[in-house]
């Protein structure tokens, strides 16, 4: 192995008086153990402790946990519920006459109990429900088959 990396140096050397005989390990270290850590490096390069915010020598030092540093994504993860349900509502409102689009939306979706909607709407329990299995029966006319993907990936 020595003699082979001397003979393909030399053979690629300008110098030929400058190249002399390495060690296995310098051999190894060039062949596979860099070449190996700078792939490793490049992509785990920004992985670690975060970065702390930057402090000034007469300022005391920061003994946070640096959590401030982590983004918080509840907000986003409300306004992508926030839009499925709307999504959702819309496609209601256009598939049913506005009657039966806001009983559908309002029972299923808002889990408002029959006996609460029929008290708002000022009618019997058993006209909702008939209203809701109309309703229903409407909506499964236009969608016959319900899908296991969320509105966002179509």
């Amino acid at each position: 192995m020595i003699d082979s990396d001397y003979e393909e140096r030399l053979s690629s050397a300008e110098d030929k008086e400058t190249v002399a005989r390495r060690s296995v390990q310098e051999i190894m270290e060039e062949r596979f153990n860099k070449p190996e850590y700078n792939n490793w490096h490049k992509f785990n390069r920004h992985y670690g402790e975060p970065k702390k915010k930057f402090r000034k020598d007469d300022e005391a030092e920061d003994k946070s946990d640096a959590m401030d540093s982590f983004p918080d994504n509840s907000d986003e993860e409300t306004w992508e519920k926030q839009a499925e349900y709307e999504y959702v509502c819309e496609i209601i409102r256009k598939a049913l006459k506005e009657k039966q689009a806001e009983l559908l939306i309002a029972i299923v979706m808002d889990g408002v109990s029959v006996t609460d909607y029929a008290k708002r709407e000022g009618v019997s329990v058993s006209a909702i429900s008939h209203r809701m299995e109309t309703a229903i029966k409407n909506f499964k006319k236009v969608f016959p088959k319900s899908s296991t993907f969320p509105s966002s990936q179509g």
